[in-house]
């Protein structure tokens, strides 16, 4: 459950005692509040700000787009319709004062959360931020984000609010990834076979240095990291859609044995392939 301490600020969050199913997909925490009900939180939190007027009016107007608030600490205040459904959630009380760990995968959480605290701590912006999540059926999948201070009445800031936008092509790119648009589709399409990073920056018109540089400075991954995480999406996406035996999976998907597929996802997701396609999989 959530707590507050004597000043009426968020502490930190307990764990709930009942055994989640997964810990991408948080169990309601339930129980009794000490200072404030959680909607006396929401409700004190969104009195200081400045903007508040105009955030319902967002929430409305953005239905195949997810919005959301989070406050100092990274913490979940609201969110659109589009993103409770994201998360699997139904109701906005399920995500008060959860955190990306709840969430995601722990490389995928920690990279949002260090974006989240440049955002607060150094009043910063990001705008088309190209980046990869878990979707709602487990899916990696590639999103364009965007997040902006929000400002107390006060001046200082209070917290973030920011948009996320599935990208289902490669057309899709903010303009400034579009150079990178042959080189994507051709490490998409060419998962399964050995991809030689001096290839893609022949595609890109670059020279190997330059591309490599180029390519880190926009998606914040080098070439191969990149690379791998397409593998790995693809291999997540078959592990739920598909009843192939993981060693097929893993080959079709470009890892060279079953034994280092197994090691590269578990250190990306935490958890065996098996245990992925039990938790995500068709039932």
């Amino acid at each position: 459950m959530l707590e507050f301490d004597h000043g009426g600020n968020l502490a930190h969050r307990r764990d709930c005692p009942e055994k989640r199913r997964d810990k991408f997909k948080p169990a309601n925490c339930r129980g009794g509040r000490k200072a404030f009900s959680l909607e006396k939180y929401v409700t004190k939190f969104l009195s200081k700000l400045r903007d508040h007027g105009n955030i319902e009016e967002m929430f409305d107007l953005l239905p195949d787009i997810y919005f959301y608030i989070k406050d100092r600490n990274c913490r979940w205040i609201m969110c659109n319709q589009a993103c409770l459904r994201l998360l699997n959630f139904r109701d906005q009380n399920e995500i008060y004062g959860a955190t990306e760990r709840d969430f995601f995968p722990p490389r995928i959480a920690e990279m949002i959360y260090l974006d989240d605290r440049d955002v607060i701590d150094n009043n910063h912006r990001i705008i088309n931020r190209t980046e990869l999540i878990v979707d709602e059926i487990g899916h990696l999948v590639w999103v364009s984000t965007n997040k902006i201070p929000l400002l107390a009445r006060d001046g200082t800031i209070a917290g973030l609010m920011g948009t996320t936008r599935i990208l289902t092509r490669s057309d899709q790119l903010p303009d400034e990834y579009q150079q990178f648009r042959e080189v994507i589709d051709h490490i998409q399409e060419n998962v399964a076979e050995k991809i030689d990073v001096k290839q893609l920056a022949h595609i890109s018109s670059l020279s190997d240095s330059q591309f490599r540089k180029r390519f880190r400075q926009q998606f914040r991954l080098s070439p191969q990291a990149f690379i791998l995480r397409t593998r790995l999406q693809a291999a997540s996406k078959l592990l739920i859609t598909t009843d192939k035996p993981i060693v097929t999976i893993a080959l079709s998907t470009g890892f060279c044995d079953q034994s280092y597929f197994t090691r590269q996802f578990g250190k990306f997701f935490e958890q065996s392939p098996k245990r992925y396609r039990s938790t995500w999989g068709q039932k």
